[in-house]
Formats: C-alpha cells, sequence, structure tokens
C-alpha cells in the first residue's frame, strides 16, 4: 500500500500539466469502466419489467370486437 501512495505522489508532483494529468485519470477511469463491462456477470442485459403475460398484439384490423356494430 506504501508503493501506491508513493507512486500518486510521484504521479502528482510530475512536471506535466493540469490538463495531461487530468486526460491521463480520465483514461484511467474510462478504462476501467470498459473493462468492467466486459468482466460484469450480466451478459444479456438488464430486463426492467414483471414479465407477467400481459401483452397486446394487433394481429389485423378485425381482431377486435366493435361496439358499433
Amino acid at each position: 500500500m506504501r508503493q501506491i501512495w508513493e507512486d500518486m505522489k510521484d504521479f502528482f508532483t510530475r512536471d506535466w500539466t493540469v490538463t495531461e494529468k487530468v486526460l491521463v485519470i480520465l483514461c484511467c477511469i474510462l478504462f476501467g469502466m470498459i473493462k468492467g463491462f466486459f468482466l460484469a456477470p450480466i451478459k444479456k442485459g438488464i430486463n426492467c419489467g414483471n414479465n407477467n403475460g400481459n401483452t397486446y398484439n394487433n394481429r389485423d384490423d378485425e381482431y377486435w370486437v366493435n361496439d358499433e356494430e
């Protein structure tokens, strides 16, 4: 843990501009997010619904009985 702390101190004391340091940090964060998406256990996505079987399929124009007739 001490080595990681020393590496972070070394990174922030380098002779880089602030924008270069922000760019490196942003790239590391985005790389971590992409790596997390590929290694995530959910591969088929998230289903937001209750799947109770209540569906509406309009098969043809005369599927529903009109009350006017």
